[in-house]
């Protein structure tokens, strides 16, 4: 019996109760099932799994691509999406979410049971990070990792992460709200998501990025920041948004 927990994240009930019984032979007896984006996040959140197969064509507000980018946020667990499409587009996209692997359909057994052998055993024998924290200031290509420098006039002032409150966009301008002062550039909002630490500061609307330990409350539509603005909720960005935060809710 294989004690690794596994979720398969497919909206057609016959590939999915297909994989589970592959799965199962090959005695595996943690094994979850979702049919839509919203109720593969409640999964994640609740079995945290150690492997997902994701079908890329899933049915809903969001396919498996993006779901896929929402689930590596939350945890560490490698993802192998399952598709009929070959789209040159669609595997490239997928491809920036750095899968595990590929299984197309239809598919047999043999591909299921090598795929999870292989992905499981590398996520087994991987060197373990010994501190979370550190492997982030590692990562980091800066060597201040806890500010970012605006140009100011003739000068670049530091702004410390922890003191900006969120950006919004006008145009082909941003505006950086922060603690002593605001700053008006000419940058992209891709541009400050890039710039901005993603554990730190979440885009959460097409002309908004907050930083997560300003927010105070929120709903599906709006966010209360602690400094008293209200900052709109996208419906493309919510589940995103929820993902990234530690919630309660009633069972």
């Amino acid at each position: 019996m294989k004690e690794e927990r596994i979720l398969i994240v497919e909206d057609d009930v016959n590939i999915s109760e297909n994989i589970e019984e592959i799965l199962q032979l090959l005695g595996y007896v943690n094994i979850d099932i979702a049919n839509s984006a919203n109720q593969a996040i409640k999964v994640v959140k609740k079995y945290r799994p150690d492997m997902v197969f994701m079908d890329i064509k899933l049915k809903g507000d969001k396919d498996g691509i993006e779901l896929g980018e929402i689930i590596q946020q939350m945890v560490d667990a490698p993802i192998v999406y399952v598709t009929s499409y070959s789209d040159p587009a669609i595997i490239e996209r997928a491809k920036r979410t750095h899968p595990a692997g590929f299984i197309v359909k239809p598919f047999n057994s043999n591909d299921i049971h090598a795929m999870v052998e292989i992905v499981l055993y590398n996520q087994r024998t991987r060197p373990a990070l010994s501190d979370s924290g550190s492997s982030k200031i590692a990562e980091s290509p800066y060597l201040v990792i806890d500010a970012v420098y605006i140009k100011a006039d003739n000068s670049f002032e530091r702004v410390d992460y922890s003191d900006i409150y969120y950006v919004e966009a006008n145009g082909n301008m941003v505006t950086i709200f922060s603690k002593n002062r605001n700053f008006t550039i000419r940058k992209s909002m891709k541009d400050m998501e890039e710039k901005l630490p993603s554990n730190l500061f979440l885009r959460v609307q097409k002309s908004y990025i907050v930083q997560l330990a300003q927010i105070e409350s929120f709903n599906t539509k709006e966010i209360n920041l602690r400094t008293g603005d209200v900052v709109q909720v996208g419906r493309q960005y919510y589940n995103s948004f929820l993902a990234k935060l530690n919630t309660i809710t009633e069972s």
